[in-house]
């Protein structure tokens, strides 16, 4: 039986809306990523205040992950590109999965992804810290080695 990470604590209702959702759901739990199921996220939209329920927060990476789940219809779809257009533009860092990214080897792909979106965090910190004359940390001087290093 899966189990739900909520606010820290495990909830034995596995009440997950799609298969998609518990693949991501064991994933995390096997790499000890804490995760927050369905955690209400206010956002401006539109002009108005509205209250998104992201497939999964990722608490500790500040960021989220979102599995469209529905192929071949055109109004999830709109809807789809909606709800990334308004993550994009409030700034929120996400990962944005379909069935096909759930194919071959996906859980390195994505733990890869991941990892990328924490680089680019990363690199833009240090850039902007370069460039205003901030104190370099190690942090900053080992990004450049870290990415020699992988061929980057």
């Amino acid at each position: 039986m899966t189990k739900n990470k909520v606010d820290g604590r495990e909830n034995s209702n596995p009440a997950f809306r799609s298969w998609g959702e518990e693949q991501l759901a064991r994933l995390f739990e096997r790499n000890k990523i804490a995760y927050q199921y369905e955690y209400p996220l206010a956002i401006q939209d539109q002009g108005k205040v509205r209250v998104y329920y992201p497939d999964f927060r990722l608490p500790e990476y500040g960021l989220i992950v979102e599995y469209f789940g529905v192929n071949n219809d055109p109004a999830y779809d709109k809807c789809t590109e909606h709800k990334m257009e308004v993550y994009r533009r409030a700034g929120v860092d996400g990962l944005f999965l379909t069935r096909n990214s759930l194919r071959g080897d996906w859980p390195a792909r994505i733990l890869g992804k991941i990892e990328g979106i924490l680089q680019a965090r990363l690199d833009r910190f240090c850039r902007l810290r370069k460039r205003t004359g901030g104190i370099q940390n190690s942090y900053c001087a080992g990004t450049a080695k870290i990415r020699t290093s992988r061929g980057r």
